[in-house]
């Protein structure tokens, strides 16, 4: 089994892809859900509503693979512990578990050339620009889930995957697994800040 863990609209044909955002669970209502448009986009058929933080996806050491794409910094640092704990759970031993969060330290590197902060804060997701005036964009806000909660760097998620008791941690980038089923879900820009500097990415196991 392959777990895809906040796919949104990367879906995997041998992944089972899940995503916790509350659009994804509306849109499945019978009937219903064909006429609510919150997004631009509906999310494709094959995604599973399911939320990492409460509990594992699946039973305990069922997934061969397990993928997470900037997903974790939107979770309070709290609830991004709960998800490492479940992932760890799921997990089969000796699986594989890859996963992505936007860099701080490339954000940090852009400010300190350029010290514009409001671009700062815009860049790291953690400010708001506008308040919410329209049903529409409230609606986004609610059900979106677009804001980062928590970032990190290398060290920090090093640390994190340490006290998730993982182990054979390393860095990876785009497409160095060596496990084919990856390149369904896998996006090379997802691994680099604007085709530049990597993300932080690592790849560990059970």
């Amino acid at each position: 089994m392959n777990i895809n863990i906040g796919c949104a609209y990367t879906v995997g044909k041998s992944w089972k892809n899940y995503d916790c955002t509350l659009t994804a669970k509306i849109e499945k209502i019978p009937i219903i859900g064909q006429f609510i448009n919150i997004n631009e986009r509906r999310f494709p058929k094959k995604v599973i509503y399911g939320d990492i933080v409460k509990g594992p996806l699946t039973d305990s050491e069922q997934a061969e693979n397990i993928y997470c794409s900037h997903i974790l910094e939107h979770l309070s640092l709290e609830s991004m512990r709960k998800a490492l704990v479940n992932i760890h759970v799921m997990l089969k031993k000796n699986g594989t578990f890859r996963l992505i969060v936007p860099s701080l330290e490339n954000h940090v590197k852009k400010y300190q050339n350029d010290h514009d902060a409001h671009k700062f804060i815009k860049s790291i997701c953690m400010g708001k620009e506008n308040e919410d005036r329209t049903i529409i964009s409230k609606l986004r806000n609610i059900f979106g889930n677009t804001s980062h909660l928590w970032m990190y760097d290398n060290k920090s998620m090093l640390m994190e995957l340490k006290k998730a008791n993982f182990i054979n941690i390393r860095k990876c980038q785009f497409g160095d697994s060596n496990i084919s089923v990856f390149s369904e879900v896998e996006d090379e820009s997802r691994f680099y800040h604007h085709g530049g500097d990597p993300e932080v990415a690592f790849q560990c196991s059970k």
